[in-house]
């Protein structure tokens, strides 16, 4: 490939095509993320992580449409977790 060429630049729509449809028929199985969530689940992360992963977070945009969103999922949680179900 000649530098300073992107590769986008000179595929064909259905050569893009192709790709997409490889890249979807690629996607994990259900049972396989079941499985890497329960081995996920309680995983301690360091703080240099936490950090990490705050500062990629920081200064993202939300809509007002997912911030009503956040506020009833979180009001949710708070009253199930005060009435003792979680």
């Amino acid at each position: 490939m000649k530098k300073g060429i992107k590769i986008r630049e000179y595929l064909t729509e259905q050569h893009k095509q192709r790709i997409a449809e490889a890249h979807r028929e690629l996607s994990i199985q259900p049972e396989v993320r079941e499985k890497i969530s329960k081995t996920m689940t309680g995983r301690k992360l360091s703080d240099d992580t936490k950090r990490k992963m705050s500062e990629a977070q920081s200064g993202r945009i939300l809509t007002p449409e997912h911030r009503r969103k956040l506020s009833e999922a979180m009001k949710r949680y708070r009253k199930s977790k005060a009435a003792g179900l979680r």
